[in-house]
């Protein structure tokens, strides 16, 4: 059957060789160059290492030795693979985490474009009020700021813990970081997380009350990052204390985009807008507490800025 001239003149001008543009073919590393340490190095244990280090503490030991690097870039497809199937594992299976590769082109693509809830530290928001203070001879009206902070560590498993306190990030980070110890400890929310879609996280929390009954808060939290791969904020768009068996409040859309909306968020803060807080009532939502929560890892614990207190720092912009 003859070809119609639409389909001749679309070949005409097809170049094949043009999808390889904006595309870098590394080289393989020569064997003669590889140190005799990588080359006894497989793939297998390569992955292993990456996997008990993880993608922060692994990609920083890339960077001290420039043949572990180049090392690295040639098998970097095994590597980023299992970073992708641990950070998506509670959302979706390995398989579905490998169909998705074809839309972003590599694993590491995906690892950087895609967002998760990271498991290597803590989410925290630092929360300031007014607070009046007593009468002196030389302040007739003072007043004192009051800060505290929010505490959020997520697991893989589909778990979390939270902590509210006035305490510093260096502080508390030692008994977060131990669960066995968040087990123990009356002061500390235990509960569990879904996602919904790719940057709609719904969190839960169970406390016993002291008349011996259960009360639930519900945290509706927007996840992004301000670089890629980070992941590293979570936008509070609702938080509301449920009694009983009663309903949660669900975050409406309009209350879902409001918190792209800067001078929104800034009347929140100020507490404007807010409603009432009742607290008498069995749905009870929270007009304060509601600070953007910052991913801090580990290692930066003792060494972040959260850890100022308020004579050192005022105000802190997440961004």
């Amino acid at each position: 059957m003859a070809r119609s001239r639409a389909a001749d003149d679309g070949s005409m001008f097809n170049r094949p060789w043009l999808a390889f543009y904006d595309r870098r073919a590394r080289p393989p590393p020569c064997a003669a160059d590889v140190p005799a340490i990588l080359r006894a190095l497989d793939e297998n244990s390569l992955c292993e290492i990456a996997s008990r280090l993880g993608p922060r503490a692994f990609a920083r030991l890339a960077t001290t030795c420039a043949a572990f690097r180049d090392f690295v870039y040639a098998h970097d497809i095994d590597v980023w693979r299992g970073f992708c199937v641990d950070a998506f594992a509670h959302r979706e299976s390995a398989a579905e985490t490998a169909a998705r590769k074809s839309r972003h082109g590599s694993y590491r693509a995906m690892f950087q474009q895609r967002l998760r809830l990271r498991t290597d530290g803590l989410y925290v928001s630092r929360n300031t009020y007014i607070k009046p203070g007593a009468k002196t001879m030389e302040n007739a009206k003072c007043c004192h700021l009051v800060a505290y902070y929010r505490y959020f560590r997520f697991y893989r498993t589909g778990e979390f813990v939270c902590k509210t306190s006035p305490r510093r990030l260096r502080d508390e980070a030692k008994l977060l970081k131990d669960r066995a110890a968040c087990a123990r400890s009356n002061e500390v929310c235990h509960g569990g997380y879904t996602i919904d879609g790719e940057d709609r996280v719904r969190c839960e929390a169970i406390r016993p009350k002291s008349n011996g009954e259960w009360s639930a808060t519900y945290f509706w939290v927007r996840l992004r990052q301000n670089k890629p791969g980070a992941s590293n904020r979570l936008d509070v768009v609702k938080i509301a204390m449920v009694d009983g068996d009663n309903d949660p409040p669900t975050p409406t859309d309009e209350e879902w985009r409001a918190v792209d909306d800067e001078e929104a968020l800034y009347r929140r803060g100020l507490g404007i807008c807010a409603q009432k807080f009742d607290g008498t009532a069995e749905v009870r939502v929270a007009n304060r507490g509601l600070s953007t929560l910052v991913f801090v890892p580990w290692d930066e614990v003792n060494v972040h800025e959260l850890n100022k207190t308020t004579e050192e720092m005022d105000f802190y912009f997440t961004g």
